[in-house]
């Protein structure tokens, strides 16, 4: 059995990263249903993911907003004359989406890395076009983003006084991994406050009964939501997979169709020499009534971490309030970009119910519904949360998010905290 204090360790982040990384940029498969740990790595699959200096992105892919500009069109034809062919099935997305975002297919010999810094080179009088690969943005163990350490069993508490949220348009859009059914059976509160397409719909626990590396993760966070604001209803949008993978496509497409005023993207990544992200930036732009609220990352650095780092997005860092007064968490990023720190350490919420297993691991544990989790991807919610249940005295979200913002206390040597509800930390 593994304990409490290796749960938290280096060294099992470290294999989290391991079996991860194998599976998505070595093309390694590992079988799920096998209980013995016989390391059969023979099994191989062209990677999704390819690891660039510093960042993940999608093999082949390259994006470009299509703004009519002069230096949009030159791209386009170079793209074209170095052998790219349209993306049919993405183009027809951000079309869908209303966003003016090509995206092109390269021959597997070209390197997307070089050709992007390239094409970004003004070689005329023209800005430089919005071009870049499309990103991987995942929720992964201090590895570009996501949570901070393993979920483990927690101790249920009452949802009878989130059962029945008003009947109102929903405030809050997670965007996340989607909605397993097994959510209307396990959690009453969220089961009426739910809002969702049958495309949000995903199955995160493996027929093996072990959970996905990030089963579950958009539900822990609707949790937390649903305890800091009740009334609240909520918009669930998949993004990522159960993996926890998503790309730049995705959650710009997914932003675009929130429907919410407020959205939390518990997200993100880093990118080519740190350059904003092609389509979320246009869909940033695209949408400027849309509240982002996004995590800051668990790389413990001040490395831009998009989306967070855009300026119109609300960052929010993490806190380890188990001292007072409050320390940033050992993992949380940080920087100029971070507008405010909540609580990110042992957050417990509503989870699922299966079984929690690293490859290597003897033997499983049982996760019964409700869990500890850690990370910036928890703090965001709390912050999202005070906003939305100040939107109809404050006007809009942003108004909202400035008066949130206000409240906040400057802590020496960190900058503004809150701690909404310290009733959300085990």
């Amino acid at each position: 059995m593994v304990s409490d204090e290796e749960l938290f360790s280096a060294e099992r982040s470290d294999s989290w990263q391991e079996e991860r990384h194998e599976d998505l940029c070595e093309g390694r498969w590992h079988d799920d249903d096998d209980d013995d740990d016989d390391d059969d790595d023979d099994g191989r699959r062209p990677p999704s993911v390819l690891d660039g200096p510093g960042y993940l992105y999608r093999p082949r892919q390259v994006l470009l907003e299509a703004d009519g500009s002069f230096s949009s069109g030159r791209v386009q034809q170079e793209l074209v004359r170095r052998g790219g062919v349209p993306d049919s099935e993405l183009d027809r997305s951000f079309a869908a989406a209303g966003l003016p975002v090509r995206a092109f297919l390269m021959p597997s010999d070209v390197r997307i890395p070089e050709l992007v810094s390239e094409l970004r080179r003004s070689t005329d009088d023209q800005p430089p076009a919005n071009v870049g690969p499309n990103h991987v943005f995942s929720g992964e163990p201090s590895y570009h983003g996501g949570p901070a350490g393993e979920p483990r069993n927690a101790q249920a508490f009452s949802e009878d006084p989130f059962s029945k949220p008003d009947e109102a348009p929903p405030a809050i859009a997670v965007l996340d991994t989607g909605y397993d059914p097994a959510v209307h059976q396990l959690h009453q509160g969220l089961a009426w406050r739910l809002l969702y397409t049958p495309a949000d719909q995903e199955t995160a626990v493996r027929p093996s009964g072990y959970l996905a590396p990030e089963g579950g993760h958009g539900t822990f966070i609707d949790g937390i939501i649903m305890r800091l604001a009740p009334q609240v209803r909520i918009r669930q949008v998949k993004v990522l997979n159960p993996a926890g993978v998503g790309d730049d496509h995705t959650v710009a497409v997914g932003l675009a169709h929130a429907g919410a005023p407020v959205a939390n993207l518990s997200l993100g990544g880093y990118t080519h020499d740190d350059m904003p992200p092609v389509a979320l930036s246009t869909a940033l732009a695209r949408n400027p009534d849309v509240l982002v609220v996004a995590a800051a990352g668990n790389n413990d650095e001040s490395r831009p971490f998009w989306p967070a780092a855009f300026e119109q997005v609300v960052a929010v860092g993490a806190l380890d309030t188990r001292e007072w007064p409050p320390r940033r968490a050992g993992f949380s990023n940080w920087g100029s970009w971070v507008d405010v720190y909540a609580p990110g350490v042992r957050i417990r919420s509503t989870y699922l119910k299966a079984r929690w297993k690293l490859r290597r691991d003897p033997t499983a544990r049982l996760i019964d519904g409700y869990a500890y989790w850690s990370g910036t991807s928890f703090a965001a919610p709390q912050v999202a949360a005070l906003i939305a249940t100040l939107i109809p005295s404050a006007g809009s979200a942003r108004a909202a998010a400035s008066d949130v913002l206000a409240s906040a206390t400057e802590q020496p040597g960190l900058g503004p905290i809150l701690v909404p509800n310290p009733g959300v930390v085990g």
